[in-house]
């Protein structure tokens, strides 16, 4: 062994030692101690990685280590794209949303909402009670090709149908004296003139409607409605994240961030007017009565130009082979989609370089033996998680997986280096996660209030990915201090932000237009 491998194999050893030691004393903390030798490793568990190639391992450690020491200079670098989005439009989009204030938790009514997503339609009906209490009824259709591939103006005929399929069951004989308010979560690029008008700029997740570009998504959706008479009016237009932070602030009063980490991620908060200045005077939403209104970020296009995000070989590799090569830089690191695909990347890279799937000695796989595994896109952030989540003792999970999904048999090192490169892709995207969620509350001087800090988030990566929130956790105690993040940061998970955020989106239009619920 040469005195380079060596070295590198001790490295290892050392990092599955005081991965188990400090994984046992600290829980969910995860958090190491500084080293002068080793850049500020990331705990992940008590896995063993005595199998795998330590000179593969200590590569990769160094490509996707985050160190604490490039805390600051991110969160610097994140608050100034902030700001630099509110005077004007720069790289950080910091869309203005219409809603000038957040629910009290005290409202009450029944109230519509209906969520299109790139997947499924959903129609709601939320009855409000008040002290932040709620139910939620919602009926859920599939979106054909046929539709998703059509006619923009076919679908929204159909989503009118589903309106009226959805009165007829859930809101009885549809009293023609009662007008339902209805907020719209739209998953689609708008340029939003008002909290009821947003002029559709293009679609994404395989819509193809081009004969509705440049409309405004309400007033279509209103005429269909109209045209089969039903007494519904549609008062309001958001986002899913705008619907996380609403939903979340009913339950949790005083919440002013939400957030989403899933198959992408966004945020929305709470801002004073006065910071908007790229608001035009003349604007309809140049003054609010709240002297607040919040802000949809769009914050997935952090550091597309600034180049301070910590991009490695694959980071590059996975931007070129994307849909927008430069772009969303941030979500390429953080969310659900991109980081299986990354880590899809590196797996795809060990094979051809003989570092995983070699059967025989000398033998290293091609892209064609490879199958599926060669493929964009052909390996999830479902996948991951559960690869990530295997604790049995031989990594029975991952060596299953590898073999019904790709015909790969693997070996204990395979899997031992798998595992890790899923934790490492993983955590690295939420401690990143916490940058972005340092650099708000550090914007809005949020720990100098009396109150906790409450930030609501939503997606499967916070809900269901193993460790996520832990990592967030354990990143936001380095950025901070433990003591100040347990006294004065909750992180909460939202209920529903799409159905119940969209419904209270709609409450709040009433009660602003002095209409009733």
């Amino acid at each position: 062994m040469t005195l380079k491998c060596f070295l590198c194999y001790l490295k290892a050893r050392f990092l599955s030692f005081v991965s188990f030691t400090f994984f046992f004393l600290h829980s969910h903390t995860f958090l190491l101690p500084h080293s002068h030798i080793l850049r500020s490793f990331i705990l992940f568990s008590t896995m063993s990685l005595s199998h795998a190639d330590p000179e593969v391992i200590s590569r990769l450690t160094d490509a996707f280590t985050l160190p604490t020491s490039a805390y600051d200079a991110l969160v610097d670098q994140f608050i100034k794209e902030l700001n630099q989005g509110l005077a004007h439009k720069g790289q950080m989009p910091m869309i203005p949303t219409f809603v000038y204030e957040l629910p009290t938790g005290e409202e009450t009514g029944e109230v519509l909402s209906l969520d299109l997503g790139g997947t499924n339609l959903r129609v709601c009906k939320t009855t409000l009670f008040g002290k932040g209490q709620f139910e939620i009824i919602h009926k859920k259709w599939a979106i054909s090709d046929a539709l998703k591939k059509g006619p923009g103006k076919d679908l929204f005929a159909w989503i009118a149908d589903r309106i009226e399929e959805f009165l007829a069951h859930q809101c009885g004989h549809n009293d023609k004296e009662k007008i339902y308010p209805l907020g719209m979560t739209f998953s689609f690029p708008c340029e939003q003139l008002d909290i009821n008008v947003g002029k559709l700029l293009f679609w994404t997740k395989g819509f193809r409607g081009n004969d509705i570009l440049g409309q405004d998504v309400v007033k279509i959706l209103q005429d269909c409605i109209d045209a089969k008479k039903l007494n519904v009016m549609v008062n309001s237009l958001i986002n899913d994240t705008v619907g996380t932070l609403l939903a979340t602030t009913y339950k949790h009063p005083g919440c002013e961030i939400g957030i989403i980490f899933g198959t992408g991620t966004n945020c929305a908060y709470l801002e004073e007017q006065s910071q908007i200045t790229k608001i035009k005077s003349d604007a309809s939403n140049s003054t609010a009565l709240t002297d607040q209104q919040l802000i949809n970020t769009e914050w997935g296009s952090f550091g597309n130009k600034s180049g301070i995000l910590p991009i490695n070989e694959y980071d590059v590799h996975l931007d070129a082979k994307s849909s927008q090569p430069g772009k969303q830089l941030y979500e390429k690191m953080v969310s659900g989609l991109y980081i299986s695909e990354l880590a899809r990347i590196v797996f795809h890279d060990l094979a051809l370089n003989g570092k995983l799937f070699v059967e025989e000695s000398g033998h290293f796989k091609s892209s064609e033996e490879l199958g599926d595994l060669a493929l964009k896109e052909r390996f999830d952030g479902a996948m991951m998680g559960a690869l990530e989540g295997d604790e049995s003792a031989q990594l029975d999970v991952i060596e299953n997986h590898f073999l019904s999904s790709y015909n790969l048999k693997t070996s204990l090192s395979d899997r031992e280096t798998i595992k890790y490169i899923c934790q490492l892709i993983s955590t690295r995207a939420a401690r990143l996660s916490a940058v972005g969620i340092a650099a708000l509350i550090k914007k809005r001087q949020m720990l100098t209030k009396p109150n906790q800090t409450i930030v609501g988030i939503d997606g499967s990566l916070f809900n269901k990915y193993p460790n996520f929130r832990p990592h967030i956790e354990g990143a936001l105690n380095e950025i901070f201090d433990t003591a100040t993040v347990k006294a004065k940061i909750a992180l909460i998970s939202a209920e529903d932000g799409s159905g119940v955020g969209g419904a209270i989106a709609a409450h709040l239009t009433c009660k602003q237009k002095g209409l009733p619920v």
